[in-house]
């Protein structure tokens, strides 16, 4: 078995040397470039190519292309990664690398819109309007980014409101729902204050059939609304920019269907409904020095999450606090070193309630962090990058009811980072890197009287990672293949059986992969995204304190597939007398099987899932597509779980849907 792997490794890399030469013998025109990846979720603006990590980004064009308008549907464009709503979008599970979001209150993954950081109710939320990019940086990113970055980070990036006069639309209707966004941005003052405003809308239709009643279950309208101020006189080093949005989803989502029911989706007759109210505010302000820029960012977000989950009604309300400042080298200054450092704040306040036990739990925390991270041009071909990060955290927990807690307790961690980038030529780049995460320890928030206990210590994870990188001279063909291997102490997980579980440290988890991307315009007309995904992601020692006879070493770790894969492919026929283009394209995504629970007992086997459309481009400004989702109406599970008296309960992903896009700019 391990030779198989290893050879399938070697295949990649064979793939990532020899499509380069196939690229170039294809010739290259301008308008076979593509578009150039230059990366901020690094906290400084950077080559994607030089940086001693694995990096994917696609922009705006490429996620509309693919329907994508939601933070959840990224898996469909990026190598192993696996985003699955966990019961609710507001519990949405990423899993990047192996490192699933166990403990969903706390994620793996961190999302960030424009720097600020989203709430963690809110990572799977809408993709704004006036979107240009969506980044991926693998993790660990424990040095930049602190807790809950193990498996990485999602930086979106929006265009900011500017001098131009512009309103922009996008919507879709659809067999199963409908969505848009409207986006507009406008001058105030010319040269010194500009503004924009977006609303996007997302309805998904009823996807299951109660039981009982006959009537339709499981949709879901996704409401957003964002307003924003820039001060950005011209010729100043100052820009800040105010922000202020709101958010309401109502959602049916979390009915569950028995397995002798997934094809006809009939829905057990247990109520579960749900109103996810957000708000937040944001301040991003910026001074250029010259050699450097100093940045603040404050962030205030608040939720309130009306829940009543099989029955029960826990409504959970969480408001959070940040603030970062820090310094970065400007790019374009030639400096033999660059670098960002800065202080980190975060408090968090979580409140959770069971009514019908008199159960009320109440978390405070609040995270202080100092970081820096440095690029030393060591030659023209060599980047070394060392980076540290100091983490000191406090929790308290207060609870009345059933259960009965006062407690509180601090945990801190230094975060160092190591990594070496070598041109071996102008087009090839060799990179190792070492790093690290950490997840802080802290009180359950599930608490319940069948919990046995309440605590749970840090978690900590070490990474190692090597790569290559290419790119041609013509800009016609880039790829990425790497390949990691890392380790996880104290790994926390919830335990026990739903719906009274709480989270614990069961061990070591280990995991190792390899990962290749590709990027290539070989033709004017022809475009290709590959990226495929192995992993392998087990527990090498696990130890649970509340089973302490449970031993379920070597088994894979939930909601971590061994394979990924996503393919695009796209042709442009160009029209006569100006009537622009006609764009068909095919889209493929694979999941191997994949398990909802750490026993491996329930789960979802392997499925691909296919994408057809055909867009008529008339110009830049004005384009409409005709597309079909999940075309063979493959049914498969997103999430699962055991309970009595129904024996396994699951949710489903959407089936096959039929639409119609228009996107308008002027």
């Amino acid at each position: 078995m391990m030779r198989h792997r290893l050879s399938g490794v070697s295949v990649l890399a064979i793939i990532a040397v020899m499509l380069p030469k196939v690229a170039n013998a294809q010739g290259a025109s301008d308008d076979t470039v593509l578009a150039p990846i230059v990366i901020t979720a690094t906290k400084r603006q950077e080559d994607y190519f030089l940086l001693p990590s694995t990096v994917d980004v696609a922009n705006a064009e490429e996620l509309s292309v693919r329907n994508i308008d939601s933070v959840a549907d990224l898996d469909r464009v990026f190598p192993d990664v696996n985003i699955r709503t966990r019961s609710s979008r507001a519990y949405s599970n990423f899993t990047i690398r192996g490192q699933a979001s166990l403990d969903f209150y706390n994620p793996s993954t961190q999302v960030y819109v424009d720097g600020l950081p989203q709430d963690s109710f809110n990572l799977s939320r809408s993709l704004p309007g006036g979107l240009e990019s969506v980044e991926l940086l693998y993790g660990p990113q424990g040095t930049l980014y602190g807790r809950g970055a193990i498996g990485g980070v999602i930086n979106i990036t929006t265009r900011k409101p500017d001098d131009d006069l512009r309103f922009g639309f996008d919507g879709d209707v659809n067999s199963e729902g409908a969505g848009g966004s409207f986006h507009a941005n406008m001058p105030l003052v010319d040269g010194v204050l500009f503004s924009d405003v977006t609303f996007t809308g997302i309805s998904h239709k009823d996807q299951y059939t109660d039981m009982l009643t006959g009537e339709g279950v499981g949709g879901t309208d996704d409401l957003n609304g964002q307003v924003r101020l820039r001060y950005a006189p011209d010729d100043s080093p100052l820009d800040v920019m105010i922000s202020a949005g709101r958010g309401r989803v109502t959602s049916t989502e979390e009915y569950f269907v028995m397995e002798s029911m997934l094809e006809d989706r009939i829905a057990l007759p247990v109520p579960s409904e749900y109103t996810l109210d957000t708000w937040n505010f944001g301040i991003n302000a910026s001074y250029d020095l010259g050699p450097a820029t100093v940045t603040a960012l404050t962030g205030y977000q608040k939720s309130d999450f009306d829940r009543t989950v099989f029955g029960t009604y826990t409504p959970e309300k969480q408001w959070t606090l940040s603030q970062e400042l820090r310094i970065a080298s400007n790019p374009d200054e030639g400096n033999a070193i660059d670098y960002v450092a800065g202080l980190y704040y975060q408090h968090l306040d979580f409140t959770r309630s069971i009514p019908a036990y008199g159960q009320i739990a109440r978390h405070k925390i609040d995270s202080y962090a100092v970081f820096a991270d440095v690029t030393w041009h060591a030659t023209d071909r060599l980047d070394i990058t060392p980076g540290l990060r100091f983490d000191y955290e406090e929790a308290a927990a207060r609870a009345t009811g059933g259960v009965t807690l006062d407690d509180d307790d601090n945990f801190s961690a230094l975060s160092p980072k190591l990594g070496a980038s070598y041109g071996l030529t102008d087009n090839l780049r060799l990179y190792g890197l070492f790093s690290t995460g950490f997840k802080a320890g802290g009180f359950t928030r599930t608490l319940t009287t069948a919990n046995i206990a309440y605590t749970y210590d840090p978690q900590k994870t070490y990474n190692g990672e090597v790569g290559l990188k290419y790119r041609n001279d013509d800009g016609t063909l880039e790829a990425q293949l790497s390949a990691y291997y890392n380790v996880t102490k104290d790994y926390q997980m919830f335990v026990g059986v739903q719906p009274l579980q709480y989270l614990q440290n069961v061990g070591e988890v280990t995991a190792r992969g390899v990962d290749l991307k590709l990027r290539a315009k070989p033709t004017d007309a022809l475009g290709i995204t590959v990226g495929l995904g192995y992993n392998d992601t087990k527990f090498t020692d696990y130890r649970n304190p509340v089973t302490p006879g449970t031993n379920l070493t070597d088994n894979r770790v939930p909601y971590a597939p061994e394979f990924t894969a996503n393919l695009m492919l796209d042709y442009r026929f160009e029209l006569q007398n100006d009537a622009g283009a006609i764009i068909p394209y095919a889209a493929l995504s694979y999941v191997s099987e994949v398990y909802f629970d750490e026993t491996n007992t329930i789960g979802q086997k392997g499925y691909g899932l296919v994408d057809l459309g055909v867009k008529w481009e008339l110009d830049k400004n004005v384009a409409a597509e005709a597309f079909v989702t999940n075309v063979f109406d493959k049914t498969y599970t997103t999430y699962g779980f055991n309970v009595a008296p129904y024996g396994n309960v699951y949710q489903l992903g959407e089936g096959r849907a039929f639409g119609a896009r228009l996107n308008m700019t002027f």
